[in-house]
């Protein structure tokens, strides 16, 4: 493979993605509240379910690493610069069930990753450029 920019996305493991999931998910319980004690169709229930669709395109979307020559970032949703790794400071990056563990500085990091990205990623964290 080469090295010039590669993306994969990524969750946050479990714990912080059943947070995160929750406050989306309780954007459309809140529509279908509404909607149920009203039972009448109003505009701004289009307007819930946008928001909605919205808030789950930007979680799955923004989430990702992206590695080039000599860098491994980790963008989230707000910062979309969270985590900046130079390759040649990587303490460890292996494969966990279900995800990726990375290692900088003594902190460890855990992610949530399809295995053929996590594989992909760390064949690209660890050869040498």
């Amino acid at each position: 493979m080469d090295n010039d920019k590669h993306t994969f996305k990524y969750q946050p493991m479990l714990a912080s993605s059943v947070i995160v999931w929750s406050w989306t998910l309780l954007v459309l319980m809140a529509g279908i509240i509404v909607w149920l004690e009203l039972l009448k169709f109003k505009w701004w229930f289009l307007l819930i379910a946008a928001v909605f669709v919205a808030l789950v395109a930007v979680q799955i979307s923004l989430r990702r690493v992206t590695i080039n020559h000599n860098l491994i970032i980790f963008s989230t949703v707000l910062n979309h610069s969270w985590l900046v790794i130079p390759r040649d400071q990587l303490e460890l990056i292996a494969p966990i069930r279900g995800g990726l563990k990375v290692q900088i500085d003594g902190n460890q990091y855990h992610f949530l990753m399809r295995k053929k990205a996590r594989n992909a990623l760390i064949e690209l964290a660890t050869s040498h450029y």
